[in-house]
């Protein structure tokens, strides 16, 4: 257990999720006047966020009214990691947080160099781009090339209910906490993402 530093406490979670609200909404309008109804930047901003957004509310959730310490594992670096040992998400689930954190590492970290495919998809996430997520010319030979495809308002909702999986993941791991925690599902995902 990590021992509390004396400060302030307050949930940035909410305040990340609130400018992901936003991003989202532009990203809506933006995919919107496209001629594929689906392309948009702001998933550059908005993924990262978003799982931001997860790790800060698993400190809030095991934080929270707790004086003795937080577990060890959120002192980790890796959210697939806590997510998987700590709130038991596995599956599918799990194989698409796996994705989400290889997206948000290659907005992060961009490498514009070629993927080696035909496509110009990697094919180490080639179960993202099977599932229909991605801005993309249509051509399996001379797609966009990778982060062009990341720019796809699909994707950002994917990334959305993933989101919104892991919270509740969080939320009913503790039954003694769900009550507390319950409404953070529904006011962050339901009202704000419409």
């Amino acid at each position: 257990m990590a021992s509390f530093k004396s400060g302030a406490w307050a949930t940035t979670s909410q305040d990340l999720l609130w400018v992901v609200v936003r991003l989202f909404h532009e990203s809506r309008s933006e995919a919107s006047q496209k001629s594929d109804k689906n392309n948009s930047g702001f998933v550059y901003a908005g993924i990262p966020l978003l799982l931001a957004a997860v790790w800060s509310f698993a400190v809030e959730y095991e934080g929270m009214l707790h004086t003795s310490g937080l577990p060890a594992e959120l002192a980790g670096d890796s959210l697939t990691k806590l997510m998987e040992t700590r709130y038991r998400v596995s599956g599918e689930l799990l194989d698409d947080l796996r994705d989400l954190v290889e997206i948000r590492n290659e907005i992060l970290h961009p490498v514009p160099l070629p993927t080696g495919t035909p496509d110009n998809w990697p094919d180490y996430l080639r179960r993202v781009k099977q599932k229909g997520l991605l801005t993309t010319s249509g051509s399996p030979n001379c797609d966009y090339v990778m982060l062009g495809q990341i720019a796809s308002h699909k994707l950002f909702a994917w990334a959305v209910d993933v989101t919104k999986h892991l919270y509740r993941a969080i939320v009913y791991s503790n039954p003694a906490k769900v009550r507390m925690f319950q409404a953070f599902l529904g006011d962050n995902f339901s009202a704000f993402f419409g």
